[in-house]
């Protein structure tokens, strides 16, 4: 039955024509009508889901072009039943499909159907802007490239045009997947977040755990061997995993409300527990395909490739059985090259890229099978231009050697080294206004995460989700005073990892003296900053030797800072905010008094002109 009463042209079928007062109400509602006002020629078709009979007889009375026609009767006949949206020209069409015992329809789950509306509405809407013929095209030039990728696998396994079919099998998935995530992102940026898990809670039985059905796929990995036979079996374990990304990756990475945050993180905590429990290798691999999300995310060309060849690579390597640890060293080094290539800071570079190629070189030795000798050639020919020569390699092979040696912990720090030396350059990129950059830096410490995730309980984790959190944090924010904030965070903490110093500013003594410098109009510079945090360590370090309430303490302290201070090199202009530095950092020292910080600032003045006065003699 039709109506047509209002815009858009509603068609009831089956059940759905006993419940067609409800339904029409339900598309009346702001949020629905709004998606439906966007699009001039469109019709919502209510479906059984168990009975094609019917919708095949409505579509073959369309007026659509013949090929039209047997498209949209090949997906309502498909395996793989579902809602969707087709489009032809300027016409839309919804299909809801559902069974007559559906919980969607429920008085309980309204909000849930009217996610699943949305959902597919913005579908129509995206693909009315042109999102369609931009996804295709980029669909087309990965599938291309990575056509040529498939010589990769050593002849006599899968016949090539076989790779290829699998290959076109898997992209069909991936770009279904986008479509979604791009539709799921615009729900959560138009604030119906709610609405959006509602529908997912649903269509998965969040409510009703026992009614998920665990998927069993035989998809067996060994390092160094191709041990997958059936390219058809593993392309329904691949499209199995890969679908279920729009569910929960939208919401992990976008800034959503305290109630929907916590929300998103129980239905990602239930999709992985329920769903992803097989092939396991795969499900690890989704935290690489959340970092790339969340460094790259855009509608743009650039973010499909990447989306479409993340996806690709992820088939190949578990394809070739490819070690994924050393696969993610490589990729780390290449996005530290690119970096300080930026920068043009090439010991910078050397810096960060070394603990990096020797974690690489722990790797090859301690699992040879499963690295691919291209990329075992490519890492001693990286050693060698950054000059790790032997004396360093037999180092490193003789700690490998000692007994005690938790090769897990070794391999963390390495890695915590660079991350580290990635953060302290970061820090200097935010604050000179390099914004561009940051993406780049998030990446790559992503990536390094992303090795350390795999060692399991070997990781510390508290170590591993801080860092994780607050890069997630900084790529997020637009704020910039935020981003200084974060970025400083986040140097707090990888340091804490390497040098566990007591005396380093903690996490509020940062924020503390962030907040301060900001206060009293100070210019946030790297040297300011830098200089306030040198105030507060060196306070803290007199503090475990001469207690706050000795009377010798301002002496003391302003004694000890004046000393630090007079190694850095400040301009004449830029002396005039030492004093108010100074201020800031002792209101951010936890345990000053209040009341010392005028004598200690007395004192400093004046243990600062002597110092000050020292130099200009030493200069003339």
């Amino acid at each position: 039955m039709k109506t047509s009463i209002f815009s858009p042209e509603l068609v009831f079928l089956d059940f759905f024509t006993k419940l067609k007062v409800k339904l029409k109400q339900l598309i009346k509602t702001t949020e629905i009508a709004t998606f439906c006002s966007s699009l001039s020629k469109l019709s919502i078709i209510f479906a059984d889901i168990e009975n094609d009979t019917r919708v095949l007889e409505y579509v073959s009375l369309l007026d659509l072009p013949e090929e039209e026609i047997e498209g949209l009767n090949i997906i309502l006949a498909g395996s793989f039943k579902t809602s969707f949206s087709y489009g032809y020209k300027e016409k839309e069409f919804v299909f809801i499909r559902l069974e007559r015992d559906s919980s969607f329809l429920e008085e309980e789950h309204k909000s849930a159907l009217k996610g699943l509306i949305i959902h597919e509405l913005l579908h129509s809407v995206q693909r009315q802007r042109g999102l369609e013929v931009r996804l295709r095209n980029s669909l087309v030039f990965s599938l291309e490239f990575f056509g040529q990728l498939a010589s990769l696998i050593p002849p006599g396994t899968f016949e090539h045009e076989e790779i290829l079919r699998f290959l076109r099998e898997i992209s069909q998935m991936t770009l279904y997947t986008l479509k979604d995530i791009f539709v799921n992102v615009e729900m959560i940026k138009r604030g119906y977040c709610s609405l959006l898990l509602e529908y997912i809670g649903v269509e998965l039985s969040y409510d009703h755990p026992e009614k998920v059905l665990t998927p069993k796929f035989d998809t067996p990995f060994e390092k160094g061997h191709i041990r997958i036979k059936d390219l058809s079996e593993f392309a329904k374990a691949f499209n199995f995993t890969v679908s279920l990304i729009p569910t929960w990756l939208p919401a992990m990475v976008l800034d959503v409300d305290a109630f929907d945050y916590q929300a998103s993180r129980n239905l990602k905590h239930f999709v992985f527990d329920k769903y992803y429990t097989n092939p396991s290798l795969i499900t690890q691999e989704m935290w690489n395909i959340e970092n790339i999300f969340l460094t790259s995310f855009a509608f743009a060309k650039s973010f499909h490739v990447k989306w479409f060849g993340a996806l690709f690579n992820l088939a190949l390597e578990y394809l070739l059985g490819e070690d994924f640890v050393f696969y993610h060293l490589s990729k780390a080094s290449e996005l530290v090259e690119q970096i300080y290539s930026e920068t043009n800071d090439r010991e910078q570079k050397k810096l960060a890229i070394t603990p990096i190629l020797k974690a690489a070189y722990v790797q090859k030795s301690e699992y040879p099978s499963g690295i691919q000798q291209h990329n075992i050639d490519e890492l001693l020919k990286l050693m060698k231009e950054y000059n790790i020569d032997k004396d360093e390699i037999a180092e490193l092979e003789e700690i490998l050697d000692e007994e005690e040696t938790q090769t897990g912990h070794f391999f963390q720090g390495l890695l915590q080294l660079s991350i580290m030396i990635l953060v302290r350059d970061l820090k200097h990129v935010t604050i000179s206004g390099q914004i561009h950059l940051i993406n780049l830096f998030g990446r790559a410490i992503f990536t390094l995460l992303q090795v350390i995730s795999h060692l399991g309980d070997d990781c510390d984790n508290i170590y591993y989700h801080d860092v994780r959190l607050t890069t997630k944090r900084l790529i997020r924010v637009d704020n910039y005073f935020k981003k200084i904030d974060l970025v400083l965070y986040l140097e707090n903490i990888t340091k804490a990892a390497i040098f566990q110093a007591e005396e380093d500013p903690t996490t509020e003594e940062v924020k503390e003296l962030l907040f301060n410098l900001d206060f009293f109009d100070v210019p946030l510079t790297n040297a300011y900053i830098d200089t306030g945090l040198a105030m507060i360590r060196s306070t803290k370090i007199v503090m475990n030797r001469v207690p706050p309430e000795d009377l010798e303490f301002p002496e003391v302290a302003s004694q000890f800072i004046g000393i630090i201070i007079s190694e850095e090199k400040f301009e004449e202009e830029e002396l005039e905010y030492i004093d108010m530095i100074l201020v800031c950092a002792m209101i951010a020292t936890k345990n000053i008094p209040f009341k010392l910080i005028q004598p200690i600032l007395e004192a400093f003045i004046s243990v600062h002109k002597v110092l000050d006065s020292e130099n200009k003699s030493e200069q003339t």
